[in-house]
């Protein structure tokens, strides 16, 4: 079992001190047995570092047009009933994707700030700074913020398809993202460089061997590593390698349309080059 002790030598093993902003997520499920629960890892967290943003999503603003742009892995039409179940963002929606026990164990804290995209939220301790301004056609404001602060990621127990800021990365670099829709309070807005896939984020370890710290808190290993590193690494690799990062999975609807779509360039730019 997992102590609150042994979190903290965790974290600080991983460099993380007071003054390093971090952005974390936390995966209670691959943590394992943490005696004291949630409590106690978000605790551990905040006792460690005091100025922390966490991603708060909720998906479950997002509706489905009758039509739209083309290569968007969307049925449109087909949301005619899922439509009507859709909720309208606001600051007290519950998280419904990814580390929605950890973030919603945050959002009870007093003094914590939500930023406002109807999708791609975060909330955070600290950093009301990164969180103040977070336009929908702007998924990744807050981490450019965060980025400007000399912060760090920290995967606690998650994985790397977790790690957001890899999406940034992607559209830094260029690559295809995709367009969504969703409910606010002033009604449908659409949502810009929608992420796709995230089931290759893995294969950037391999290039972060020098700069990525991990440790092993009972069975899973933990990660940390500076968001610039983080971010400027990525972005090369897609630049050098438009491929990079791309999952292994044939059947990946959002992978293969970004493959199509480095394809189609590589075809116009030989045609412009004959």
């Amino acid at each position: 079992m997992i102590s609150y002790r042994d979190i903290t030598a965790g974290l600080s093993a991983l460099g993380l001190h007071r003054s390093t902003p971090v952005v974390a997520h936390v995966d209670m499920a691959r943590l394992g047995d943490v005696k004291g629960g949630v409590k106690t890892a978000v605790g551990a967290l905040l006792a460690t570092v005091d100025n922390l943003i966490m991603p708060a999503f909720t998906h479950s603003t997002l509706i489905i047009p009758e039509s739209g742009p083309p290569d968007n892995d969307m049925d449109y039409g087909s949301g005619r009933a899922s439509n009507l179940q859709a909720a309208i963002f606001r600051y007290d929606l519950p998280v419904d994707w990814g580390e929605k026990e950890a973030v919603e164990e945050l959002r009870k804290y007093p003094g914590v700030y939500r930023s406002s995209h109807p999708v791609f939220s975060f909330i955070g301790l600290g950093m009301d700074v990164a969180l103040i301004n977070h336009p929908p056609e702007n998924p990744y404001a807050p981490l450019k913020k965060t980025r400007e602060l000399n912060s760090h990621v920290l995967l606690l127990g998650a994985e790397p398809s977790a790690n957001f800021s890899i999406h940034w990365a992607e559209m830094l670099a260029g690559r295809r993202q995709f367009t969504r829709w969703a409910l606010t309070e002033n009604g449908i807005r659409e949502i810009s460089h929608f992420p796709g896939c995230p089931n290759g984020f893995h294969k950037l370890n391999y290039y972060l061997q020098e700069e990525l710290r991990s440790t092993r808190v009972g069975d899973c290993e933990w990660q940390a590593v500076r968001l610039d590193t983080l971010i400027d690494t990525a972005a090369a690799l897609i630049k050098d390698d438009a491929f990079a990062l791309l999952c292994n999975d044939i059947y990946c609807k959002r992978c293969n349309i970004v493959r199509g779509a480095i394809k189609a360039q590589y075809a116009r730019q030989w045609r412009a080059e004959a």
